[in-house]
């Protein structure tokens, strides 16, 4: 395992038992195994650490997403998409976590580091691409470019769910169930009439799969290089 790594699996674990606010620099070092010295050498400050953990996960759920897509083209659905995207974050500890944390510190990840500014730049790049794919494809019913409120119902209208512990499920709800209240929301106020066609998902799968390499890409050359 690299140091980089060891220092990232530290910190996550730090998060998940203590919160971003109690844990040190020092308090991850000790847990690596390493001097405070050696953190630096890596990144600049604790919450640059915390953006690294961030990047990680983000990887770990986009690489689930391509697996899925690359299995069944159904996936590229935008309905299919987030009830996956859910599912992964759900068997995440660490990245529900990150997504349900402190708000302030999530926001200074984004625009007090350089790796938070490259993920919300690359996340605004990726959303407009896919929309536009699916689009094209017959598979949203929007426009984006004619459109400008899109992502922000998209947005308002599933983030609930993925905050559960501020909208709590209905008794007997699982997190299968929970993920199928998700795609039928999307399904109903984003996606064209009727099941979408297989030929339609076909023709956006190999494009959603190129979208999602990018990504891929460039989270991966955020993180924090090994020595």
């Amino acid at each position: 395992m690299g140091r980089v790594s060891q220092l990232l699996d530290a910190a996550g674990e730090l998060l998940l038992a203590h919160g971003y606010r109690r844990v040190t620099v020092d308090d991850v070092a000790r847990r690596a195994g390493v001097g405070k010295g050696t953190v630096y050498l890596h990144v600049a400050s604790k919450l640059d650490l915390f953006a690294a953990v961030l990047v990680r996960e983000s990887i770990d759920v986009t690489r689930e997403l391509l697996h899925a897509l690359r299995a069944d083209p159904a996936e590229a659905a935008l309905a299919a998409t987030l009830r996956t995207t859910y599912l992964a974050v759900h068997r995440r500890p660490l990245t529900r976590a990150l997504m349900a944390g402190d708000v302030e510190v999530l926001g200074a990840i984004a625009t007090d580091t350089k790796t938070g500014l490259e993920i919300v730049t690359d996340k605004r790049e990726f959303a407009a691409a896919h929309f536009r794919l699916l689009h094209r494809h017959g598979l949203l019913a929007d426009d984006p470019d004619t459109t400008p409120d899109l992502v922000y119902r998209l947005n308002a209208a599933t983030v609930g769910f993925f905050l559960d512990h501020l909208v709590p499920a209905a008794a007997g709800m699982d997190v299968t169930a929970r993920a199928d209240a998700l795609a039928a929301v999307v399904r109903a106020g984003f996606a064209p009439p009727g099941e979408p066609a297989p030929a339609a998902l076909a023709a956006a799968a190999p494009e959603l799969a190129a979208l999602y390499e990018r990504t891929l890409h460039h989270l991966t050359a955020a993180l924090p290089e090994e020595p």
